[in-house]
Formats: C-alpha cells, structure tokens, sequence
C-alpha cells in the first residue's frame, strides 16, 4: 500500500525526527509512505491545493497561521473530509477545540515512538476497513464514498453522477473505466449509460430494475442475458 503523509512544524528538528521515524515503520509495516515536511501553516496549506495527502501530523503551535486554522482550511475551505489529521502539541488544553476539525488523534509533545507507531497502526486499521471506497475528484476536491452507500453511476455525456443513499455527486469519467475498477465488486453495468450496485437492487425484472430509491432502470437488450447469469450468481453467492 502506499499513503502521502504530510508533517508541518516550526521546529525543524520534529520533522526530521518523524521523517526518520515514519521511515523506519514503513519498512517495518511493509507500506509506502511518501513523506513531505513543512515549516508553516501557509506553506501547507498552498501545496494541499494540488497534492491530496492521506494523513497529516499537524503542530497547532505554528507562527502566523496556527494547526487550529489550518485545520479549519482544510475541512472547510478545501472541503477535503478524507485526509486524517493527527494533531501535535506541547499542550492539552486544545484537545476540545480540536472536535470540530475530526482528528484521528491528539499527541502531546515530547512524542515518543510508541505514541506515533499506536497512531500509524490506527490509520492503517482504518484504511484496511476503508478498502472498500470508491475515490473521484470534483474540482479540486477529492472525494471517496463507501461502495456499500452507492446505489447506481449514470453518465451523461462525459460526465457521471454518481447516486448515494444520502447524496448525489457530479464529476467527468468514463462507465467503462468505472466498471473496470468496479466489476469484480458487485456491480452491474444494465445499460450503456447505468451501472449498479447488486446490493441496492430491490427488484429483478429481465427488462429493467427497481432500485433502493425506487428508481426504476432499464436493462438494456444486448446485456440482459449477462445481467441475468449475473444476478443469480450474486443471489447464489449471497444465500451461502
């Protein structure tokens, strides 16, 4: 696996040392981590409008632009929810101030090896459990949705709106290379323009499809009768 992992601090010495550190637990976890080090909130803030970071080590203790306002960039402005933020300080006070910005966890300053291996083990236990996403961009922002929460894809031109139990969202890709990603995952492409999800079908017609928002979908001629072979090994796999 390989995750970007971004350390800003003012303290040139602290990134050095969690370089060295998250280093050595990439090679003793056997996971990629491309690390950047970062002196000020400002400089951070200006590279997360182009590199998307999984996990970031942020001192809230920083000139100018403090972790608490970076923080608050980042969730709000960004409208980035898929980095995980793991704050650092000298002090404890901030912990409850911190609630809004959703960290992963809160480490208090002088931080010891066992501290940042606990927290490293925590992010990959949660990416493991969020293997199964489904990641896009819109914009600048970057998204990743549970594939369990996704109904159906549709496209319309170049673009694809993708249809949530909660939410619709509207980026430029391609049905096909979805379904590549996609197909091994449950998922049906019923049509040159739909591709759903196995598990939010609600109802099996040979012509079309009723789906969990009552949505009803057509199956297109030319694929029914894959869909069909597919659907009952689905059904098949899912009674055992």
């Amino acid at each position: 696996m390989n995750f970007k992992i971004a350390v800003c601090d003012d303290e040139q010495i602290i990134c050095e040392t969690m370089y060295n550190k998250l280093m050595d637990l990439s090679k003793s976890k056997s996971v990629i981590f491309e690390i950047d080090c970062f002196n000020s909130g400002e400089e951070l803030c200006d590279e997360m409008k182009i590199i998307d970071y999984d996990l970031l080590f942020l001192d809230i203790e920083l000139p100018k632009m403090n972790g608490v306002a970076v923080g608050q960039y980042i969730r709000e402005t960004l409208k980035n929810e898929n980095i995980q933020i793991a704050y650092i300080s000298s002090k404890q006070e901030y912990a409850m101030d911190l609630f809004e910005m959703r960290p992963i966890n809160f480490l208090v300053k002088p931080l010891s090896d066992e501290k940042i291996e606990s927290l490293i083990d925590k992010f990959l236990k949660l990416n493991k459990i969020d293997a199964e996403v489904f990641k896009f961009k819109v914009g600048r922002n970057y998204y990743k949705v549970s594939l369990s929460y996704i109904l159906y894809f549709y496209s319309s031109g170049r673009k694809i709106n993708i249809v949530t139990i909660n939410k619709e969202y509207e980026f430029y890709g391609s049905l096909d290379d979805i379904y590549s990603e996609l197909k091994n995952k449950k998922f049906l492409f019923v049509h040159k323009s739909f591709l759903v999800n196995f598990k939010h079908i609600c109802k099996y017609q040979y012509e079309q499809l009723t789906m969990s928002d009552n949505k009803i979908i057509p199956v297109s001629q030319s694929r029914r009768k894959a869909v069909r072979s597919m659907f009952v090994d689905y059904e098949e796999g899912d009674l055992h």
